[in-house]
Formats: C-alpha cells, sequence, structure tokens
C-alpha cells in the first residue's frame, strides 16, 4: 500500500452521468459452483487437518490490482461503476471483493455441514459452529490484510446513504469490515512504488461516520478513522483518464502532494 484514498458516492454518479455507457460487468472469469465442488471434493478427502492455506487460496485467491475498493454493501453498484471507469479510461486493475472471492458465509456453511453436525441430527452444534466460524473469519481478516498490504492504492467509497454525521457520538462505523479495511489503510506503513524515486508525501485529516445501509440485527459501533486519507474529486479524475495504468496513478500523487511534481 502507497497512500489511502476516499471518493464519494456524489462523484461517482457525476461519473455515470457524463459517462453512463461504460459496460460494468459483475463478473467474468469466476465460477462459483465450480469452487463449491473443489471444497466439498477437499473435505471429503481431508483426513482429520484440514489445511487453512489451501482454503484460504481457494476462496479468497490472490491477484494483481492496483486498487482496492473499499465499499458498504448498499454501494457494490457505485463500486462496479468505478471500477469500470478506472479500467476503461486509465487501464487500471480494481479489486472488488464480492467479484473475486466467494462468500465467507458459504465457506462457514461447507464446514458446518461437515464438522458441526450433532450426528444425524439437522441442527448445528453451537459449540462446533464457534469453532469454524473463527477459523473462517481469520482467513478472510488474513485475506483482506494481504490484500490491502499488496495493493498500491486502497480507495473507500463514501456513501451519502451511510455516512452520518450524529452529533455527540464518537466517529465510527457498524459495518465490522469496513472497521476492519479502513484500521489497515490508515495503520500499514506507505510502500513508495519502486517507480517513484521519493518518499515526500503530506498527509491531511478527514473524517467522517459509515454505517451499514441494510440493518443487521446486530449492531456495533467501532471506531473510524480516516485522518490519514487523501479525498478524490471530480477534477482529479478527469485529468487521471488522459494516462494510463500507473501513470494515471502518478498523476494522483502528483495533485495531492503525495510525491514531486517534478518526478
Amino acid at each position: 500500500m502507497f497512500c489511502p484514498f476516499t471518493i464519494k458516492t456524489s462523484v461517482i454518479s457525476q461519473l455515470q452521468r457524463e459517462t453512463s455507457s461504460i459496460l460494468v460487468v459483475k463478473n467474468g472469469a469466476r465460477n462459483k459452483e465450480y469452487r463449491k465442488a473443489i471444497l466439498r471434493s477437499y473435505l471429503n478427502s481431508a483426513s482429520g487437518i484440514i489445511d487453512g492455506k489451501t482454503l484460504k487460496e481457494l476462496w479468497f485467491p490472490k491477484g494483481r490490482y492496483q486498487v482496492f475498493l473499499s465499499h458498504s454493501h448498499g454501494d457494490i453498484a457505485f463500486a462496479r461503476y468505478f471500477k469500470a471507469w478506472l479500467s476503461y479510461n486509465c487501464g487500471l486493475r480494481c479489486f472488488i471483493d464480492t467479484d473475486v472471492w466467494e462468500n465467507a458465509y458459504d465457506l462457514l456453511y461447507e464446514l458446518d455441514v461437515a464438522y458441526s453436525k450433532k450426528n444425524d441430527s439437522p441442527y448445528f452444534s453451537y459449540n462446533r459452529r464457534n469453532h469454524t466460524t473463527a477459523h473462517v473469519y481469520s482467513m478472510l481478516t488474513m485475506a483482506l490484510f494481504e490484500a490491502i498490504d499488496e495493493i498500491e492504492c486502497p480507495v473507500l467509497i463514501e456513501s451519502s446513504n451511510s455516512v452520518t454525521l450524529k452529533e455527540g457520538i464518537e466517529k465510527g462505523t457498524l459495518s465490522p469490515w469496513i472497521y476492519e479495511e479502513v484500521g489497515y489503510m490508515g495503520k500499514l506503513p506507505h510502500n513508495v512504488p519502486d517507480r517513484i524515486k521519493t518518499q515526500c508525501f503530506s498527509v491531511g485529516r478527514e473524517s467522517v461516520i459509515l454505517e451499514k445501509s441494510i440493518r443487521d440485527s446486530l449492531q456495533m459501533t467501532h471506531p473510524l478513522d480516516v485522518s490519514g486519507f487523501k479525498s478524490i474529486d471530480k477534477e482529479d479524475l478527469d485529468i487521471m483518464k488522459s494516462y494510463k495504468s500507473v501513470d494515471a496513478l502518478d498523476k494522483l500523487y502528483k495533485r495531492k502532494g503525495l510525491i514531486c511534481p517534478q518526478l
């Protein structure tokens, strides 16, 4: 990770109004049923100990990306449009977890069917299921950490539906995954890309509250600090689309004072 950014859905909406002809593809390569079949075959053949590395690579595979898009569940359409825009205009490869990874709940269910049933009962063992849940969420947490660490430009999408500023309440988020992703973005070291021969970067201070737009039965707030994030606006994107691949990112970095203008 080099430096984290934020972008508002209002900016993405403006892009949609101006360039609505861009084709948004949900996912062209993933075969969910094929992965499930491989998973079931592996679980049936496993004798006693499951290789967590094998499961993580199957369910949460790695890839080569330049932009990581962090978003709330309700903003997936914005995330996919912004991904398509960056690909079409700048040739950038963007990572959206739901377009690359399978659902952690599906993996958890398959493990529970294999290991958490009470003999021939249709019910799951509460204690056994707690155990499988811990393993699956640990794999997902590590996969998120590795993705954010390895992808150069993470971007948090701020939703006009989910962002609230409530007086007297500490800034935070109701989404544990946004809390986790933003936490990594704010604390991971800034690794300067090899093509950039400088480490002069300036970090501003911005803060928001994020909430899940779709409420769960359990709501728990988590502190959220995006003070080290830079904001992407429409003017930045208008300039970036004249460049391709990492040149587009370098132009953004220069505009935000992250690298020296003469480079």
